[in-house]
């Protein structure tokens, strides 16, 4: 099903369940004995003995242990206040590139499956003239977008796919997290039917995240 060796996930928006899909599918992939890697750049809203961060998650979903070694090798941008990230440190766009094109030649090199995490949405600055676009564009990989079932999802989705589109950047999946909390979840529409919808206007496969994952290989 995973036509590629390297994924960027990208969300349409914060909070829609990235690391959690990431974690779902590291795990999957585990039980196939599938070679992978899993990396997200860059983190706000992080603390060095927050057990239960992104980055924490990641390493323990890829059966490593939790130590400042491998944070480093996951998530080498990591800033304490939950803001976006060109608002929480000084990023050098060109070393993000550098660090995910190298992860993306090892993992080539290797034969593994490489992920790589964004953080908020599509359109989320990385400094003050670079954002996750310019990264997917950049890297030239494809991208597995991540939406959900709440008010303005269709929208969000459609715009981030319209983004993605404009910058020739390949979209291989449209991921429903059906899992979304319930504060955020929209209880007037199906699931079934905002994954139509999306798929209607895109043209891409949208598929609901458990789903995916138990069928990536």
């Amino acid at each position: 099903m995973l036509k590629a060796k390297a994924y960027l996930i990208l969300g349409v928006g914060t909070d829609i369940g990235k690391t959690f899909f990431l974690e779902e599918i590291c795990k999957n992939l585990r039980q196939k004995k599938t070679a992978l890697e899993a990396i997200k750049p860059i983190m706000s809203g992080f603390g060095d003995d927050d057990k239960n961060s992104d980055s924490a998650k990641i390493i323990t979903a890829l059966g490593k242990k939790l130590s400042k070694e491998n944070l480093d090798e996951i998530t080498p941008w990591r800033f304490e206040q939950p803001i976006s990230p060109h608002f929480a440190g000084k990023i050098n766009f060109s070393e993000v590139k550098k660090f995910c094109s190298k992860k993306i030649a090892q993992a080539k090199k290797t034969k593994q499956l490489l992920f790589i995490e964004g953080a908020g949405g599509v359109m989320t600055p990385i400094n003050d003239k670079k954002t996750f676009l310019d990264l997917a564009a950049e890297l030239e990989i494809p991208i597995l977008l991540l939406t959900a079932n709440y008010l303005g999802a269709i929208s969000h989705t459609l715009c981030a796919v319209a983004a993605l589109k404009s910058r020739k950047i390949s979209i291989e999946n449209i991921i429903f997290n059906e899992g979304l909390p319930t504060s955020r979840k929209s209880s007037l529409v199906n699931d079934s039917e905002v994954m139509q919808t999306i798929e209607n206007f895109t043209k891409i496969k949208t598929i609901s995240l458990r789903k995916f994952c138990q069928k990536a290989s």
